[in-house]
C-alpha cells in the first residue's frame, strides 16, 4: 500500500451519433452506441489520497461545495468491490469544467470519465502496473460506465463504440473501444460541432429516468434493431466518406431518440419551439447551399450542428445571421473532434 498519492486527468465530453437509450441491469446498454470526443469541452479532475483510519471524501467543484458531491460519494462507495483499497484512504477530489454547466454538453460523461481515469491510475500505481498500456483505458472505460454509461466513450481519441456488435471486433457491453482509424475516411478527421444553446434550464426529466422508461416501452425491441442497423450503415458510410448519407443516419438517430421520449409512458417533450425552428433552418441551408451540414440532439433542447472544417466560415456566418435569434442570449459554443484524455502534471 502507498501512503499518499495525487493524480490529475483531463477528460473530454462526447456527442453520440448512434444513441444509447435504455439499459439493462449493471449499467449495460440495450443497444450499441457510437460517439466522438470533443476537444474543448473537458473536465479536469484531481484526486489526492492519504492513508487514514477514517475513510472520508471531500469533493470540490470549481473550488466550492457542490450537490454533485453526493453522487461522487455514492459512486466511490459502489466501487469498493472494484478497488478494495478505497476504504483505507481519505480523499480530496477537485474538479472543474472548461464549459458552462448549462452549455448543452453532457457534463456527466466528462465528469465520470475524469474520475474513472484518476481512480484507475491510482489503482494501477498501487498494483505496480504501467498506465501507458492500452488496457488501462479499457479498464477506465469500464469504471466510468458504472457512473455514467456515456462516460465509457470518453476514453479515446476520435470515435468510440460502446456495446456489442458483430461489425467491430472486440466490442463489448462492458466498456467502450476506439473505432479503428483505418475504419474511417480522412474527411471525418475535420468534423466540427457547434453547440447551439436553445435553453439552459434544468431538464424536467433526467436521462436516468428516461432510460428506465425504456424498460416497458412498446418500441424497445424495434429501437434496438434500428440502432444496430443505423450503426452498421454509419460505419460503412464513414469508410466511404459520404457526408450526405452521414447526415441522413445521424439525424434519423437524433429524431428517433426524441420520438422514444414522446412515446414513452409517461411521455415527455424536451425539444423547444426554437429547437424545431433551428432544425428547419439547417435543412433549408443544406438544400440551398449544397454544404453537408447536419444536426444531432442529446436528451435536451439544444442542437449540435455538425459540419466540416472546410466550411467553417460559411457555417459560422449562417449561425450568426440566421440562428442566433433562436438561441438563449445568442449563446453558442464551437468545438471539434478531440484528442482524447490527457494526464495532467
Amino acid at each position: 500500500m502507498i501512503e499518499s498519492c495525487k493524480v490529475a486527468w483531463s477528460c473530454p465530453s462526447n456527442i453520440a451519433l448512434i444513441k444509447y437509450w435504455g439499459k439493462k441491469p449493471g449499467q449495460l446498454p440495450i443497444n450499441p452506441s457510437l460517439s466522438f470526443g470533443l476537444q474543448k469541452a473537458r473536465t479536469k479532475t484531481s484526486i489526492e489520497i492519504a492513508r487514514a483510519s477514517t475513510h472520508k471524501i471531500n469533493f470540490l467543484f470549481e473550488r466550492k461545495k457542490s450537490s454533485f458531491e453526493k453522487r461522487v460519494i455514492s459512486y466511490l462507495n459502489e466501487l469498493h468491490y472494484e478497488f478494495p483499497w478505497i476504504e483505507n484512504y481519505s480523499f480530496l477530489i477537485e474538479s472543474e469544467n472548461s464549459f458552462p454547466h448549462s452549455a448543452g454538453i453532457a457534463s456527466s460523461a466528462s465528469a465520470f470519465g475524469a474520475l474513472a481515469l484518476c481512480l484507475t491510475d491510482i489503482d494501477w500505481q498501487i498494483k505496480g502496473k504501467d498506465s501507458s498500456e492500452a488496457s488501462f483505458f479499457e479498464h477506465a472505460s469500464r469504471i466510468a460506465r458504472l457512473g455514467s454509461g456515456s462516460a465509457s466513450r470518453s476514453m479515446y481519441k476520435g470515435f468510440a463504440l460502446w456495446g456489442k456488435t458483430n461489425k467491430i471486433s472486440g466490442s463489448t457491453d462492458g466498456n467502450a473501444i476506439p473505432v479503428p482509424w483505418n475504419g474511417t475516411h480522412p474527411v471525418y478527421n475535420d468534423l466540427r460541432d457547434a453547440v447551439l444553446l436553445v435553453d439552459s434550464a434544468k431538464k424536467e426529466v433526467s436521462s436516468s429516468v428516461g432510460h428506465e422508461l425504456m424498460n416497458g416501452h412498446p418500441f424497445k425491441e424495434s429501437r434496438a434493431k434500428q440502432a444496430h442497423q443505423n450503426l452498421s450503415d454509419l460505419l460503412q458510410i464513414m469508410k466511404s466518406g459520404n457526408r450526405d448519407a452521414f447526415a441522413e443516419v445521424v439525424e434519423n438517430e437524433a429524431l428517433s431518440l426524441h420520438a422514444l421520449m414522446m412515446s414513452s409512458n409517461p411521455s415527455f417533450i424536451l425539444l423547444k419551439p426554437n429547437s424545431l425552428k433551428i432544425i428547419e433552418k439547417i435543412k433549408l441551408f443544406r438544400q440551398q447551399n449544397s454544404i453537408p451540414i447536419s444536426f444531432t440532439i442529446d436528451a435536451g433542447p439544444n442542437i449540435h450542428l455538425l459540419y466540416f472544417a472546410e466550411h467553417v466560415h460559411k457555417v459560422h456566418a449562417f449561425i450568426k445571421n440566421e440562428l442566433v435569434e433562436f438561441l438563449e442570449n445568442g449563446r453558442w459554443l464551437d468545438d471539434r473532434l478531440g484528442e482524447g484524455p490527457e494526464k495532467m502534471e
